[in-house]
């Protein structure tokens, strides 16, 4: 880590910062760009402002140890670098580069070396290098494409939480870095996930293994607990599939369970995905039926538990405050809500058993798709 990392800390429930990514109207969203806001010692947002006119940042990371702010275009396919000043405006840095079509994730190496940009609309993954000092984009390596894992197999054969779904293509829409330096990433189209090695005298990235979950499940989202397994949301299925590494450090799917406890809706999709902060809880928003589902996680979070008593099982759920609650961030006592179609920022509190409470705060934003602690 660079030597001033001493200075900069997570933002939590009590203090610190927050960016929101967003749709502009090249999406067909209201946003301008990205929004910055301080967080409140009672876990409200004051100081709500636009800090970079920027077309559809749907997805936003800061750099661990440096002010500079990473951004995708999901609709002119770019990835964008700031520089962060004291007050939270941001200035462009350097110029756009290319990405993929629907660029819209972004994960930084925890060690400042490269980021990772995942592309829905072209099934791309792809490393940029980044500058050790500035922090400033230096180059882009392509990774090896996908293959669907269940090419050739007729539709016809296969039971899918969404057949009506078609075509069926590559989907890159999640990167997670796992504790041992290898990267992690989702493709949702090929219900495949992909672990990789960081290739440093290439600046790229080469493939490790693969795990092909059920067909037309969907994988999205991630979350990393510190036991080292790993909660994936999936999007057609509205579920949530355990991953654990074996003895070799391989992952391997564990089970799964319902995100909700009650019949799959209509067209409704499970988004983003979250561990409570003692790792007790799992939290999912789930698009159409506009909830925010809670589950209890199996084995308090340890990595002794396996088999069905480790999977999570559905606890409660609760209205997300607005339409299509599409990423969310939980801090502390408090969960904050990006409701995309309903353009604004819900904060909730979060009870002594961690159930969705009251709605402390709405605040407005232009179609919300992320939103990301920032690092001060």
């Amino acid at each position: 880590m660079a030597a001033d990392s001493s200075s900069l800390r997570a933002a939590g429930a009590a203090g610190g910062a927050l960016w929101v990514g967003g749709y502009t109207p090249d999406m067909g969203g209201t946003g301008e760009g990205i929004l910055s806001a301080r967080i409140a010692d009672d876990g409200t947002l004051s100081e709500v402002r636009l800090a970079a006119r920027t077309p559809s940042p749907s997805f936003v990371a800061q750099h661990p140890t440096l002010p500079v702010l990473y951004a995708v275009g999901e609709k002119d396919e770019t990835f964008r670098a700031f520089s962060i000043a004291a007050d939270g405006a941001l200035t462009p840095l350097g110029e756009p580069v290319a990405a993929g079509a629907a660029a819209c994730h972004i994960a930084v190496d925890p060690d400042g070396r490269y980021a990772v940009v995942a592309c829905w609309g072209s099934g791309q993954v792809l490393a940029y290098a980044l500058d050790a000092v500035t922090g400033e984009i230096l180059g882009r390596a392509d990774a090896s494409p996908a293959l669907d894992p269940y090419a050739g197999v007729p539709e016809s054969e296969m039971v899918a939480p969404r057949p009506d779904y078609a075509p069926r293509l590559s989907r890159a829409h999640f990167t997670q870095f796992l504790a041992d330096g290898r990267v992690l990433t989702i493709d949702l189209g090929y219900d495949l996930a992909r672990v990789w090695r960081y290739e440093s005298a290439t600046a790229s990235l080469a493939l490790d293994y693969e795990i092909a979950f059920p067909y037309g499940v969907g994988p999205r989202h991630v979350a990393a607990a510190s036991s080292g397994r790993l909660y994936v949301s999936c999007e057609y299925a509205i579920s949530v599939f355990l991953l654990v590494p074996g003895a070799d450090g391989r992952y391997a799917i564990a089970g799964s369970s319902p995100l909700r406890a009650v019949p799959r809706e209509p067209d409704e999709y499970a988004a983003h995905l979250s561990l409570s902060d003692d790792e007790s809880l799992l939290y999912a928003t789930v698009r159409r039926s506009n909830v925010v589902a809670v589950l209890a996680v199996g084995g308090a979070g340890t990595s002794g538990a396996s088999g069905a008593s480790a999977l999570p099982r559905p606890l409660a759920e609760v209205p997300s405050g607005a339409d299509w609650p599409r990423h969310h961030l939980v801090r502390g006592d408090r969960l904050y809500v990006a409701n995309q179609l309903g353009g604004e920022v819900t904060v909730f509190a979060l009870g002594p058993d961690g159930i969705p409470g009251e709605i402390l705060q709405r605040v407005p934003a232009g179609s919300p798709t992320a939103v990301v602690p920032a690092l001060l």
